[in-house]
């Protein structure tokens, strides 16, 4: 079959590569649509902490059942798929925070991805629940667009985001327009920094520069309070006492996006987290149950995710779409030929 093989950094090669096997309990997708992420720019360009070489890349996946081993599913279903792979017996799996598996694996990092025609898809991603049959009103790029709102979605779990408080959130990139726009539908607040005048027209209560005046901007908007909720969704935000003081009592700081790994370490005043209360909490990946949910919002059409699909690639021009998401050209591209 045809596929982008990772062999190692920049060595992207659109290969023929043997056609995978069903697995023992689990399911043989052909794939439909498969939505570049970020995230694979970078383990092209520099590799991920969870990459493992030679690799299929590609972990926003939605595509149709050709062969199912674990009696759960039918040939013919389309279905969109967690990129997660878990054991389902661990003490991170046995609290719900599958995403957290010690024996973990991803769909595209350490297991063979969706830029390919076929995905398969094995029993642990299977009796987690991580395969969801798309509603006939949601197409299969849609669906595509699952994984990243539920990014969103469990940041927000983790950061206990309640109807009524307020979100401040740095950058207007997809994961900080899903993150405002998934805010806005729980009743919250929505502010979010971007300094590009390009990202500034979204779906948001304020949207601010990232100068001397968001203090007071922040603020302003919030009463005087400050955000109940921080969500950094760039790594470029600043994570210093500054950021700490935009939070409200009992706020709670969300490092969303992974830092450089060069420079992780940040100073910031503990009197602040201490006598305001504050919780610093990190958010890597959904887990099982927030990605059927983010699938039930766009079915819900609750959130409306094409309107981030600014262009659709062919397989074979995989490197004109990752390009194209690399220079911020388009929000998101899917791969819907293959």
């Amino acid at each position: 079959m045809k596929a982008a093989l990772l062999k190692s950094p920049n060595e992207l090669c659109i290969s023929e590569v043997t056609k995978p096997q069903c697995p023992d309990g689990g399911i043989l997708v052909k794939m439909d649509a498969c939505a570049i992420c970020p995230t694979d720019v970078k383990m092209l360009r520099k590799g991920q902490r969870d990459l493992v070489y030679p690799r299929i890349l590609g972990h926003e996946v939605a595509g149709t059942i050709t062969e199912d081993k674990s009696g759960k599913y039918s040939v013919g279903d389309r279905v969109q798929v967690w990129p997660g792979i878990a054991c389902g017996e661990c003490v991170a799996c046995s609290k719900g925070m599958d995403n957290m598996c010690k024996n973990q694996g991803i769909i595209g990092f350490n297991f063979d991805g969706g830029f390919a025609e076929y995905l398969a898809v094995p029993e642990g991603n299977v009796i987690r629940n991580g395969v969801n049959v798309i509603p006939d009103n949601v197409s299969s790029e849609e669906a595509a667009l699952t994984e990243p709102l539920a990014c969103c979605i469990h940041a927000q779990e983790r950061c206990s985001l309640k109807a009524g408080e307020s979100v401040l959130i740095f950058g207007a990139g997809t994961m900080g327009q899903l993150c405002s726009e998934s805010s806005i539908g729980k009743g919250c607040q929505s502010i979010v920094v971007e300094p590009s005048p390009e990202r500034k027209n979204i779906n948001a209560t304020a949207v601010f520069d990232p100068d001397a005046d968001l203090y007071n901007n922040v603020m302003e908007v919030t009463s005087g309070r400050g955000a109940d909720v921080i969500m950094l969704t760039t790594p470029k935000a600043a994570i210093d006492s500054n950021l700490l003081s935009m939070a409200a009592q009992g706020g709670r700081i969300c490092i969303f996006s992974g830092l450089n790994s060069k420079e992780p370490e940040r100073t910031l005043d503990m009197n602040l987290i201490h006598y305001h209360e504050l919780s610093i909490v990190g958010a890597y990946g959904c887990t099982s149950s927030s990605d059927t949910h983010a699938l039930e919002m766009i079915s819900s059409e609750l959130i409306d995710v094409k309107k981030f699909i600014q262009k659709r690639v062919s397989l074979d021009d995989l490197n004109k779409g990752i390009d194209a998401v690399e220079n911020s050209r388009v929000l998101k591209c899917v791969v819907n030929e293959f």
